[in-house]
């Protein structure tokens, strides 16, 4: 009996064990979404933009058409619009685009549920879909929560569907709760679309969990390589990610006064605009690890205006740095209205480097020093920090270049010839000169002599040779 016993725990072992891995996608968690149709393009939050009103009263002419079979056209064609306005698609095989992370938030556990709220950059899908059309007859939209099915594979190859129902939870007389429609996040050419039908391979999705991110350098100083974040969550310095400064103040010469934030194996708060020392200049070695849950803006029932705007606010306000979640420069976006009129919106949603002058982390100064320098471009980048400055100083890092000492270089001139041998003899048996006593010190004795000449000579005698 007991060898029996053994023999059935065996096979319901090695039962266990051939069962496929888990699919990615298991509860509540950091995650990326890519594309299967196109295979290196991953979800990105980049507006908040969503308008009920736009999408009912202005593309459809109102609620009655928006019941109709056209105006709901219309209405999910302007809807789709402003999806693929504030969600990107962009390429980012190496996890460097901080907006492709999304915190994938379960809408409850049980494990046949498959409802979820995507959040990132400060806002989420379900914040975005959460408002009122404020016409005759009032409709609210709200717990709009996509959801996520497995259709195919396992493990790191299931494949998933994402859709999501626009519908009122207000009761409409002879029409009941008036719907936009179910619709599938899909990927058109790399602008994410919404489609009735979940066919087609790029209406499917790998769902890649998140342990890291990556970041990208920006700018080197003695041996060490710098670059500035602002994310909506906390994470860990992992890797060559060395430490992260908050800037509390610009002295009266312009010097910025530093202090650390977080160190090697520290956590940075969310919310808290930085700049970021690293040991390498390789993103694959300079990693970030999001920890908890991120700050965003809930959804507000009351709204009949745009989607409520991330929070943007950082975690101290003594910390001069700040930043924005988004830099999208979409231009005006068409959509169809009755009488094959057609309508727009004006995507845009970027900050300007304009009054007070923003400084962003640039190229080291005219003295060799790490420095803020003013933008000049058009549009701050998401999830970068920076300051607003309105002096004329020169804003530096509190750090001195390190000064390199050419041997033999008495006189300073940056070659090492007769001149030196002359200007170190002079200093030695006239007492006169200013010379550069580090580079005097040919044989590094700590004294300055005659065998540092007699060095030196045979050294410019070797170079003429």
């Amino acid at each position: 009996m007991k060898k029996t016993l053994r023999i059935l725990c065996a096979v319901a072992l090695t039962t266990l064990c051939a069962i496929p891995t888990m699919a990615q996608l298991n509860g509540t968690g950091y995650y990326r979404f890519r594309n299967a149709d196109r295979n290196t393009e991953y979800i990105s939050m980049a507006n908040d933009l969503f308008n009920y009103t736009t999408c009912i009263s202005t593309a459809c002419g109102g609620l009655s058409d928006a019941l109709s079979s056209e105006g709901q056209a219309r209405a999910l064609e302007c809807a789709g619009k402003y999806l693929g306005t504030d969600i990107h698609m962009v390429n980012d095989a190496d996890i460097i685009d901080v907006g492709s992370v999304i915190y994938a938030q379960k809408y409850n556990t049980q494990a046949s549920n498959h409802d979820y709220n995507l959040i990132g950059q400060g806002t989420s899908l379900l914040t975005l879909t959460t408002g009122k059309y404020p016409g005759t007859k009032v409709l609210e939209f709200k717990n709009r929560y996509i959801t996520i099915d497995p259709v195919s594979g396992s493990g790191a190859n299931t494949l998933y569907t994402a859709k999501i129902e626009l519908k009122s939870d207000t009761y409409v007389f002879l029409y009941g709760y008036p719907s936009l429609g179910i619709r599938y996040l899909i990927d058109v050419n790399g602008t994410l679309a919404i489609n009735a039908s979940s066919s087609a391979q790029n209406a499917k999705w790998y769902i890649e969990p998140v342990n890291h991110f990556n970041m990208v350098p920006e700018v080197e100083f003695e041996g060490k390589y710098y670059t500035t974040l602002f994310v909506p969550f906390s994470y860990k310095l992992s890797g060559q990610v060395l430490k992260a400064y908050a800037v509390k103040g610009i002295g009266d010469d312009g010097t910025l006064q530093l202090e650390e934030v977080a160190t090697e194996g520290g956590t940075v708060p969310a919310q808290t605009p930085v700049i970021l020392e690293c040991g390498s200049n390789n993103p694959a070695e300079c990693q970030l690890i999001p920890q908890g849950k991120p700050v965003f803006t809930a959804p507000d029932e009351s709204n009949t205006g745009n989607a409520p705007r991330a929070n943007q606010a950082v975690a101290d306000e003594t910390n001069l740095l700040r930043g924005t979640y988004y830099c999208n420069t979409d231009s005006t976006i068409t959509f169809s209205k009755p009488n094959n009129a057609t309508g727009t919106f004006n995507a845009n949603n970027y900050t300007k480097p304009t009054n007070p002058q923003k400084y962003v982390l640039g190229t080291v100064n005219a003295d060799g020093k790490l420095a803020l320098v003013k933008a000049t471009g058009t549009a701050m980048p998401a999830n970068k920090a920076w300051i607003e400055y309105t002096g004329n100083k020169e804003l530096v890092f509190p750090w001195e270049p390190a000064i390199t000492v050419l041997k033999g270089d008495v006189n300073d001139d940056h070659e090492v010839n007769i001149s030196d041998v002359i200007a170190l003899i002079n200093y030695i048996s006239l007492n006169t000169g200013d010379i550069n006593t580090d580079a005097a010190d040919f044989n590094e004795d700590t004294e300055i002599n005659i065998s540092d000449v007699i060095a030196l000579i045979g050294y410019v005698a070797d170079s003429d040779n």
